[in-house]
């Protein structure tokens, strides 16, 4: 029996201050879907039929959000429910998504150990004097 590999699960993390709170969890996508998302993004403004597919793409692959509306009423992790958002809403999650998808790893952390001072700083970088042979 072959090996079937496991789709992994991303949760996305936003860098915008105003989406604080906010939790987004989707699953992967295959190289040739990934590469057709990246496709679709960048026509999606000029090409109505892409930016469907590119939504109707994150409607399939989106597990859960905890998404409201203003009443507390959940908004459903659907195509219904996207369909609901504001444009750039959409887009910052998708491009949460590309770049969990893509594997950029996250900055270290600020107190990470720097690994000490660098041994060409200490190198003396002034002219030699002329030799007293010549």
């Amino acid at each position: 029996m072959g090996y079937v590999p496991k789709r992994k699960l991303y949760r996305l993390q936003f860098e915008d201050p105003e989406l604080e709170g906010l939790e987004v969890c989707m699953r992967g996508l295959n190289t040739g879907e990934f590469l057709d998302l990246q496709g679709m993004r960048g026509v999606a403004e000029e090409d109505e039929a892409a930016t469907q597919n590119m939504f109707q793409m994150m409607a399939d692959a989106i597990v859960s959000w905890n998404v409201t509306e203003e009443d507390g009423t959940a908004v459903p992790a659907s195509l219904a429910g996207i369909r609901q958002q504001d444009m750039p809403f959409n887009l910052l999650i998708i491009d949460a998504w590309q770049t969990a998808m893509a594997g950029v790893p996250a900055p270290l952390e600020s107190d990470s150990p720097s690994g000490g001072p660098s041994l060409e700083g200490s190198i003396p970088m002034e002219p030699l004097s002329e030799s007293l042979a010549s």
